[in-house]
């Protein structure tokens, strides 16, 4: 058998990846590896969703959770107050597939931040340009429109090569000034280097209709806010968080400053919200579909788990391969 097997399950929020992960995990000897820009942070737990649908046993270490005896590696890594980059995180997931591997274990990928399953995958040209953070400062003050204006001034050529998702994301566009005004003529066609990137890899993808994902995603924040969404928030701020970084880490983090400055109400929190996150799982969708050879699966399909276990069996143990 490969020793050098990588499964990665990704797709929008709400679909239940992390729940069909930990299944494939207890079958297969599988440790999680989550490719989630936020839950990487520290105390970040409700709102980035690291619990998963159903009631598990959790033990926290230091970079990694154990649910039920599987580990899920790449929570907890950081304090919210630091900045951790998509280049941060590929160089740490990409040792821990390395070391599950080495293990003799299967490294299970999972996440809806598309950036960062690309970055490890993959790599970026751009991975090893260090953040200005002055120049990030500036550019933070700007509007979308603004941040719009000046790359396409910038570089017509940057600019037109962005799919619509990305040029209505004011991050990518803030990293793609950035590298402009960092390196202008430098040639972006060098890789970041990730030991062993011979990974024989099995993309699973989960999807659903969209008004069904419109209607899990309702439900999950219901149930979040129930959980203690919102006191995770206010327990975040009084302990030194800033409401101007909650913005900067988004959505839910997000939504929680202006609610706790008293731009919005309870009810505007929970249904603005809820609209960001049906806008977020349409740019995951759009995002995922870009990339080849992913099998897709429509959860709605009753035996769609059992076809995706059939599917990583027969990948894990090819032809007359048995466990030991």
């Amino acid at each position: 058998m490969d020793k050098h097997k990588l499964l990665v399950i990704l797709g929008p929020t709400a679909t239940g990846k992390t729940d069909l992960a930990l299944s494939l995990a207890k079958k297969f000897s599988g440790e999680l590896i989550s490719a989630d820009s936020r839950q990487v942070y520290k105390g970040l737990d409700i709102g980035t969703g690291k619990l998963p649908g159903r009631e598990v046993e959790v033990k926290r270490g230091d970079g990694f959770w154990e649910m039920d005896g599987t580990k899920v590696w790449m929570y907890d890594v950081v304090n919210p107050k630091q900045q951790f980059t998509v280049k941060d995180y590929v160089l740490q997931a990409g040792k821990i597939v390395e070391d599950v591997i080495k293990r003799g274990r299967l490294p299970i990928v999972v996440g809806g931040t598309g950036f960062y399953v690309k970055g490890l995958l993959e790599g970026f040209a751009s991975l090893d340009i260090p953040m200005d953070e002055n120049l990030r400062g500036e550019l933070q003050k700007l509007s979308l429109k603004e941040l719009q204006q000046k790359l396409q001034s910038l570089s017509p050529t940057k600019w037109a090569s962005l799919n619509q998702s990305d040029k209505k994301n004011p991050r990518r566009i803030l990293r793609s000034i950035e590298i402009i005004y960092t390196y202008p003529y430098r040639k972006t066609n060098k890789k970041l280097k990730i030991k062993s990137k011979k990974w024989n890899m099995l993309k699973i993808g989960l999807t659903a209709p969209r008004p069904v994902l419109y209607e899990r995603i309702d439900l999950r924040l219901l149930s979040r806010i129930q959980q203690g969404l919102i006191e995770e928030g206010e327990n975040l701020h009084e302990k030194g968080l800033s409401l101007q970084r909650m913005k900067e880490l988004g959505l839910e983090y997000g939504m929680m400053a202006d609610l706790l400055s008293g731009v919005l109400s309870n009810e505007q929190f929970t249904t603005q919200l809820q609209t960001k996150i049906h806008q977020y799982a349409k740019r995951q969708m759009t995002w995922f579909q870009k990339e080849p050879d992913i099998h897709w699966f429509d959860i709605t399909t009753l035996t769609y788990h059992e076809k995706v276990e059939n599917l990583v069996d027969s990948w894990y143990y090819p032809g007359d391969d048995k466990k030991d």
